[in-house]
């Protein structure tokens, strides 16, 4: 089983160097209003010299702000992680050759057929992680597991499932084997505290990704 590894939420060079020296396929940047917010410059620096994706995480931000970040930045994936439309979500596509993955929240009893109509033949990845009050995303919110699984089943084949929300070193394997993702998405779960990665964490979570 081949999966890619994103870690998300990475706030200063030093974390996006040590993502990228364990192997991670995606390196993520928040690049909207969040406790990891960074500025255009900061993703910039965050990003320079490594070979991972650039992946700009957005939330509900005007299309030409959206379409200027990927520029500027040199996106290689656009994350729109509020409440983007179909329409916005293939507008974003149209805008340059990068992919455009669009982030679900689910709760319990969400029905996840619901949730995505609309969007397979708008987006290049659908990313599934739990509800929470506390935040859009990084907050470690995990979900039924069982969910992601259905979904992946129903996916068109090119669009990759994207599975985040409470995943750390320690249980993604498990998540991995149940529902059979894409990709594997960390951003809290391998911190020392609030935007500082931990190294060991970090490297720990893809070294048990590349043993499966």
């Amino acid at each position: 089983m081949s999966v890619e590894v994103k870690i998300c939420g990475l706030c200063r060079p030093g974390d996006g160097r040590g993502a990228d020296d364990a192997g991670a396929d995606y390196l993520g940047v928040i690049l909207a209003p969040s406790p990891r917010q960074q500025t255009p410059a900061a993703a910039a620096a965050i990003w320079e010299g490594l070979g991972g994706r650039r992946v700009g995480v957005c939330v509900d931000q005007p299309l030409d702000a959206v379409a200027e970040f990927a520029h500027e930045l040199r996106l290689d994936v656009i994350q729109l992680h509020g409440a983007e439309t179909p329409r916005f979500c293939a507008a974003v596509r149209e805008t340059g050759s990068w992919e455009v993955w669009k982030a679900f929240r689910l709760a319990a009893g969400d029905d996840p057929a619901t949730t995505l109509e609309g969007y397979l033949d708008a987006v290049d990845g659908v990313l599934l992680e739990g509800k929470s009050d506390r935040g859009a995303g990084g907050v470690g919110a995990r979900f039924d597991w069982s969910a992601a699984a259905d979904v992946k089943k129903d996916l068109p084949p090119e669009v990759k499932l994207v599975l985040a929300g409470g995943l750390t070193p320690g249980n993604v394997v498990e998540a991995i084997e149940l529902v059979g993702p894409d990709v594997v998405d960390a951003s809290s779960g391998v911190e020392a505290c609030l935007g500082e990665k931990d190294r060991d964490r970090v490297r720990a979570f893809i070294e048990a990704v590349r043993r499966l």
